[in-house]
Formats: C-alpha cells, structure tokens, sequence
C-alpha cells in the first residue's frame, strides 16, 4: 500500500476506530468506502460518503476493485455480549465477511480481533499465548480467528488474512459506554465514578491518535502477520486511572458496583512482535491523552447518547 493510493473497504465505518481510520486513510490519499449499519446511536460525525448496509449483505460483487478489506464492524460490549444474541450475532457477520473476501479478488483481509481472547493470564501477553476467552464477546473473536486459520491456506498464495488485536483504545469520541468515557463524563455531569469492583482489574489503554498509527502501520506494510497485538504495552488499574482523572479535572468522587461476570483481573500487550515488524510507535503519555481526551469530550460529547447504566 506504501506509494500508491489503493482501494479499502472498511466495515465498521462510522464507529470510534472505523471512523478515524478512515479519515487518516482519506487524507493519506486512499479511496475508502465506508460501510456500517449504524446499529450503534452515537453522536460522534459519521465519514463522508458512507454506506448505511449491513455487512451480511455484501457480495464478492461488491469487492470488486478494493485492494484491502478492514473488517472492524461488531457487537463489542463485553457485559452484553452475555444476552442471548450477542455472540451469534459476531459469528454471523465475521463468517459472512470471511466467506465472501475469500470468494472475491480482493487481495487483503485485516480482521479487527480483542485482547478479549487471551482471557486470564500472567504478564505481558504474547501472540503465541493460548486463546481462553472467558465472555460470548470474547468467544465470539476466538471463533473469527480460527476461522481466519481455516480459509488463509484456501485463498491464492498472493492473498492475505490477517488479525490485529486490539486492546482497550480510547480517545474524545469513544461511545460512553467503555471505562475512559464514561469516567470523564460522570466528571462532566457531577455523577460519581463508577468503579466494577474493588478497581484493582487492570487494563492496557492505547491513544486513539496511537492506536490509528498503528493501524496504518500495519496497512502499509507488504505483508499482514496473521496475528498482531494493538496496545500501549502498559497497563493501569481502573481505580489508579479514576485517580488519575479526578487528579487531572479536579472534580469527581468514586462509587463502587459489583464485578463483572468472569471478570480479567489484567491485559497488558507485549508489543514485541508488532515492534520488530513494524516499527516502535512514540505513545502520547498517558496523563496527556486524558486531558486530549476530556478536552474533546465537549459540545455534542457532553450528552450522551445510548449509555447504559
């Protein structure tokens, strides 16, 4: 992709990550049709040109002349994802997008995946580390990523599949339903924090503005790995990251809940891999991206839209 503006086909267009890369994509000089089904209410400004369709009615038709297929479109609340639907839902989509890449002459296929998969383990986590989801969600990424392991050898040697897993990215226009939002907006609306538990879990948070770098790594890279980690490399608890935000504004006090079911107690990438293929990437330090974060929370961000209790 490095040199020549290609043809990308991003699913999942208008939602945090879709939509930023998308930008980033468009003003790098690329053609980017964007796809989403706005299944998700948000405020947050939808790309132009976008295409309001389900993914399960794409046609190898419709991949005609898109060099790379970015897949980022799903269900991805982890606590929902234990209703009856979610994980089937997941599963549908990510085959269908899988089988009709493989029957198109589209040549690449980025598989959004989640540090999800990894589920209960020690340290920094490695690619090799076996997958032991412990959520529908996660179950679901598990099962995208097997099925990418079974149709890679199917499609032409030229073809590639390949998995990022993201880790937990967050930035102005994150819906409000992930941790680092709906922290900054409690803050916002003089609400407490709400903390899962006792907040020692601990999470591995990626700048979006870091994030989209790596993601464009990644793409202009001649070769996709078949599986990479997305993530900052360092990880902060969730009662040290509401610390942390009612340091940084000021303002706020925190409450607890109960746990999440099957709740992670820690994610941390290991970025070694990704490092050594594509390059280190500076990240934005983490106190910066919070205030970069709140800063942008404003205007429409200061209502959300859609948040669950």
């Amino acid at each position: 992709m490095r040199g020549l503006p290609v043809h990308l086909l991003i699913t999942g267009a208008a939602g945090f990550i879709g939509s930023a890369l998308t930008g980033t994509l468009r003003d790098a000089g690329h053609t980017v049709t964007a796809l989403d089904d706005l299944s998700v209410v948000s405020p947050r400004p939808r790309p132009d040109r976008l295409q309001v369709r389900d993914v399960r009615s794409l046609t190898p038709a419709d991949m005609e002349g898109i060099d790379t297929v970015v897949h980022l479109a799903a269900h991805k609340s982890v606590p929902r994802s234990f209703e009856v639907g979610g994980f089937e839902h997941n599963i549908t989509v990510d085959r269908h997008l899988i089988h009709t890449f493989a029957a198109s002459r589209a040549r690449r296929l980025l598989l959004a995946s989640s540090c999800e998969v990894y589920g209960q383990q020690i340290g920094a986590l490695a690619e090799t580390a076996a997958r032991a989801p412990r959520s529908p969600y996660a179950a679901s990424k598990a099962a995208t990523e097997h099925l990418a392991d079974i149709y890679r050898p199917l499609v032409q040697a030229e073809r590639q599949i390949g998995i990022v897993r993201l880790f937990n990215t967050f930035g102005p226009t994150e819906d409000p339903d992930a941790v680092v939002p709906a922290f900054l907006d409690a803050v916002a609306q003089n609400r407490p924090l709400t903390v899962e538990g006792d907040g020692s879990q601990a999470r591995d948070l990626t700048y979006i503005d870091d994030a989209i770098t790596m993601l464009s790594r990644i793409l202009d890279s001649p070769q996709l790995l078949p599986v990479v980690n997305c993530g900052s490399g360092r990880s902060v608890s969730i009662r040290a990251l509401a610390d942390t935000i009612i340091r940084a504004t000021g303002a706020g006090t925190i409450t607890h809940t109960a746990p999440r079911p099957n709740e992670i107690r820690s994610f941390a990438a290991d970025m070694r891999l990704f490092n050594s293929v594509y390059g280190p990437v500076s990240l934005r330090p983490l106190d910066r991206a919070l205030a970069a974060t709140a800063r942008g929370r404003t205007g429409v961000w200061t209502k959300p839209i859609g948040a669950r209790p």
